[in-house]
């Protein structure tokens, strides 16, 4: 049995996305792309507006429902690497006997701090043998300062115009029982431990099947 992680402290998502006051009006952001009678930062600003619309539409969420649960017969075998060029990759599989409620499964260790906060993102596929099992990916992202990369004469040294541009949390992927489904996940990084956070929305989920496409 694996113990599970206590989550980080949770702050109100309507705080995150909306509370505060902006020194600029907000831009009509039609055709954005296309107009020329907006400057490079309001532009700037209605791409991460948009950026912000996807995340929401992908189900972001500032942190799951539940409580903390466990994760019982947990086995499997991964292969992990850490570079020296940033990119680090897990690759295996792994097998839960049972999933209740909300848990973190670690899926990469290192003793090396050179490594510690690197971002990891694994790809593939989750078969639940009974109940539904959801995937969160965390959520880390200034979507004004992601913007600067997609417009010309972009604002590279001033604090988005908004608050709620930048995000922290999760997007989910449902995966219901009875057939693999794929998934696509950033793991949460702990200084040199990095977890991927599942959750049985129904109570408890069994026979979790997880395998982690090499990268």
């Amino acid at each position: 049995m694996m113990t599970a992680v206590p989550l980080l402290k949770r702050v109100c998502l309507a705080g995150v996305l909306s509370i505060g006051t902006s020194a600029f009006a907000a831009p009509d952001c039609t055709d954005f792309n296309d107009n020329t009678r907006l400057s490079s930062h309001d532009r700037q600003w209605c791409q991460a507006l948009a950026f912000k619309a996807n995340y929401l539409k992908s189900g972001f969420v500032e942190a799951p429902p539940g409580s903390d649960g466990a994760a019982r017969g947990v086995k499997g075998r991964l292969a992990t690497r850490f570079s020296n060029s940033g990119a680090a990759s897990v690759s295996g599989s792994m097998t839960l006997d049972q999933l209740d409620g909300r848990f973190r499964l670690k899926l990469a260790s290192t003793d090396n701090s050179l490594y510690y906060g690197r971002k990891i993102q694994v790809s593939g596929n989750i078969l639940s043998g009974e109940g539904r099992v959801e995937v969160y990916s965390y959520v880390d992202v200034d979507l004004w300062k992601l913007a600067a990369v997609l417009v010309d004469d972009p604002v590279r040294n001033a604090p988005p115009p908004e608050d709620g541009l930048i995000l922290k949390g999760y997007t989910v992927t449902d995966i219901p029982a009875g057939a693999a489904h794929p998934f696509t996940a950033n793991l949460i990084p702990l200084a040199g431990d990095f977890f991927l956070l599942l959750r049985a929305p129904d109570g408890t989920a069994r026979n979790v099947q997880i395998t982690i496409d090499k990268s």
